[in-house]
């Protein structure tokens, strides 16, 4: 990859400037940020992201590439598919997305479900593709830290989120003043999360188009299994993960990412979460991966 002159060490921050943009395709008004300059890269997002909870990391990736970032169709100011969430419609949206930008190849990241969204637009798009960046991504249900029980729950939760009226009702005790602490307690200690993430994200304030997002992706967590390619995938994958992963198995992740790539590059982290409780800052970033970024060039 080109390195390009922008300083990632700590004493020298010069986090680039960010710009946003509505970029009208197909099937979707999306909303992005795009920041940094270098080679182009495509930050595939999480379930339910928002630009202003990862603009530090756009930046971070800044350092070394011409980063965008963009929330899901249905989610944040991206408008909804004219049809129901699929993340098999996530890879002709980034493909769009790529030749209104006007890359011809590029660099692909994803990071837990958008590691997911990222592979499958591997997938379609196999011969643009110059690099993968993997971060804790969710390649498999056994993967899952969450019973066959609880699995099963949640898909059942899921599959009755997905319609319209249930929807609507779940939305409106979401939006109340009164359930805001015991659903906050309640959804994070039954799904294994730090209560800070929920806050952070504001969870209990999602906008009815994004449960829409939220129950079809969960539904596709719990029953996803990226099968391996007949033939793996030969360019470069730079893959990172925390062993003490709260919510996935890091050896079952690991070995299936091993079997994707005939290149490949691990760093291992140790920190005790799947997520941050906090959205990372610019510095964080810097302070945890800056290695990992240089071993890029």
């Amino acid at each position: 990859m080109t390195r390009s002159n922008s300083s990632i060490t700590a004493g020298t921050l010069r986090p680039p400037p960010l710009k946003y943009t509505q970029i009208s395709l197909p099937l979707t008004r999306l909303h992005c940020v795009t920041c940094g300059s270098g080679p182009p890269l495509i930050i595939v997002p999480a379930t339910v992201s928002l630009i202003s909870q990862w603009n530090p990391l756009a930046q971070f990736m800044g350092q070394r590439f011409t980063a965008t970032f963009f929330e899901l169709p249905g989610h944040g100011k991206s408008t909804p598919y004219p049809f129901q969430f699929s993340s098999r419609a996530v890879p002709k949206t980034v493909e769009a997305l790529a030749d209104k930008l006007g890359y011809r190849t590029f660099n692909l990241m994803g990071f837990s479900f958008g590691g997911l969204l990222a592979l499958r637009t591997l997938e379609h798009l196999k011969h643009r593709i110059e690099n993968v960046i993997l971060l804790a991504p969710v390649v498999s249900h056994r993967a899952m830290k969450y019973s066959p029980a609880k699995q099963l729950l949640l898909r059942g939760m899921a599959d009755v989120l997905k319609r319209p009226r249930i929807r609507k009702v779940v939305h409106q005790i979401l939006h109340s003043d009164r359930m805001e602490g015991p659903l906050l307690y309640g959804i994070s200690r039954f799904g294994n999360l730090d209560r800070r993430i929920l806050e952070g994200m504001d969870a209990l304030r999602l906008p009815i188009s994004t449960l829409d997002v939220f129950a079809h992706t969960l539904g596709e967590i719990l029953v996803t299994e990226f099968s391996s390619p007949s033939v793996p995938f030969k360019m470069p994958c730079f893959f990172t993960m925390s062993v003490n992963d709260d919510m996935l198995d890091y050896d079952l992740t690991e070995n299936l990412v091993r079997g994707l790539f005939t290149d490949i590059t691990i760093r291992k982290l140790y920190f005790p979460y799947h997520q941050p409780p906090h959205p990372p800052t610019f510095e964080w970033l810097v302070s945890e991966f800056g290695e990992f970024l240089e071993e890029m060039d």
